[in-house]
């Protein structure tokens, strides 16, 4: 039997990438180099998930693919990142992931916590706002160094006039550190003294209720919404004839006022800051020309006090 020729070597095509590792030693540190980091970062970019990946992970995968260290680059990787993302193949992708809480759908252990409310489904924590105290609620005791500061305080105050808060309370906390045992047991009785008045008020006392203490949120609220420029004010009898109300505040006056410049085209066409004064409006400010932002200096003196209130 003849013995069959042995059969032909089977071709097998190999794909060989190029060592980078090398390549990039190789290279000059310049814009050879940035230019083969850049082509390796859009490759990752483009099969990330810009939801998810932030730029450390981005620079993390390059240290690893291209076997070198690139953390005097973080700003250069930053930049490119960027200039990536503005040309529109993805979405923002921050510096650092978005924790669990702030996921859609979610809210945040922030908004959780400014948001909580109480039992009595007032809002607690940061940006609460101040809620109105029981007045007739005892003040709680004062410790032995706060008494030693309601002596002490304005004894310095009136030895040093000019000395401002920090440095009084600097000084306040020097000397009661370097105080001698004897003269802060003194203040250490004050402060047991204080602790028996409080608790002999607190036994006695009834706090305000509910209805008592909304009274009181109520009667803040109309101060604080009566203030500053809200602030009802009398007219004067010109003021009143001009506006044609017994009382305004400054805020609809004002408004009222530049109503009444611009409608009566009072406004200096050569400067337009200027009011030239009408026949009325003389007789009410006295003055022929005026600034139109001073107009306030000018209508003070028609605005009295409302009737019960202090000059």
């Amino acid at each position: 039997l003849s013995q069959r020729a042995p059969a032909p070597p089977v071709f097998k095509p190999t794909i060989s990438f190029p060592n980078m590792t090398t390549k990039l030693k190789e290279l000059k540190p310049g814009k050879e180099m940035d230019g083969a980091v850049i082509k390796r970062l859009h490759q990752i970019l483009k099969n990330a998930d810009l939801e998810k990946t932030t730029v450390k992970n981005i620079q993390k995968q390059l240290e690893v693919d291209l076997e070198i260290s690139l953390s005097d680059r973080k700003a250069f990787i930053r930049e490119e990142v960027q200039k990536f993302l503005k040309s529109g193949v993805g979405k923002k992708i921050t510096s650092k992931r978005k924790p669990e809480d702030d996921l859609p759908g979610k809210p945040s252990k922030k908004s959780k916590k400014e948001g909580k409310a109480g039992k009595d489904g007032k809002k607690k924590g940061r940006g609460k706002g101040k809620d109105v105290q029981d007045p007739n609620k005892p003040k709680g005791p004062k410790g032995a160094y706060m008494c030693f500061v309601q002596v002490a305080r304005p004894e310095i105050n009136k030895e040093f006039p000019t000395m401002k808060f920090a440095e009084i309370a600097k000084t306040l906390g020097e000397r009661w550190k370097g105080m001698a045992a004897e003269l802060r047991g003194g203040y250490e009785k004050l402060a047991e003294q204080d602790k028996d008045r409080y608790q002999r008020e607190i036994h006695v006392y009834v706090p305000m209720d509910a209805a008592g203490l909304e009274e009181l949120r109520k009667e803040k609220a109309a101060k604080k919404s009566a203030g500053g420029l809200q602030k009802p004010y009398k007219c004067s009898a010109l003021l009143a004839d001009f506006v044609g109300e017994p009382s305004i505040s400054r805020a609809s006056l004002t408004s009222k006022m530049w109503a009444y410049f611009k409608s009566n085209d009072l406004m200096d066409p050569e400067n337009k800051r200027w009011v030239v004064a009408d026949k009325t409006l003389k007789n009410l400010l006295g003055v022929d020309r005026f600034q139109g932002f001073t107009v306030s200096k000018y209508l003070s003196p028609h605005l009295l006090p409302m009737d019960g209130e202090e000059q």
